[in-house]
């Protein structure tokens, strides 16, 4: 799948639950996006492929004033940390757990629960 691809596929599977797409920045292998949902906060998504596999991914949700609420990567600098390079950051850079949430599908079903869950508290 092309990133152009990846991107359609972003924008169909969660039209429901995001604002607007924002490119950043599109190569052969890497797409870099601000989703931007409907409770106001954002996901900056950062994705790099080869040959149809997800190598290098980043998802950060930043509250309506752009401060962390969590964020996901697979950078390779946690190795203590369960599972191994896949983690979370919740609250801010400092503060980090292992995560098996290990792509943009798996983090949206999580983002969904949590809004959903906070609307319905309002």
């Amino acid at each position: 799948m092309s990133v152009e691809e990846r991107v359609f596929e972003i924008e169909q599977q969660y039209a429901h639950f995001v604002q607007n797409l924002l490119v950043l920045r599109l190569t052969e292998e890497t797409l870099r996006l601000v989703l931007v949902l409907n409770d106001g906060t954002t996901l900056r998504v950062a994705e790099r492929w080869q040959a149809g596999v997800l190598v290098r991914y980043s998802y950060y949700w930043l509250d309506a004033k752009n401060r962390l609420k969590i964020g996901w990567d697979n950078s390779p600098h946690h190795k203590r940390l369960e599972n191994f390079p896949h983690h979370k950051h919740i609250g801010e850079q400092a503060t980090r757990a292992f995560s098996y949430e290990i792509c943009l599908e798996d983090v949206m079903d999580v983002l969904e629960r949590e809004i959903d869950l906070s609307l319905d508290r309002s």
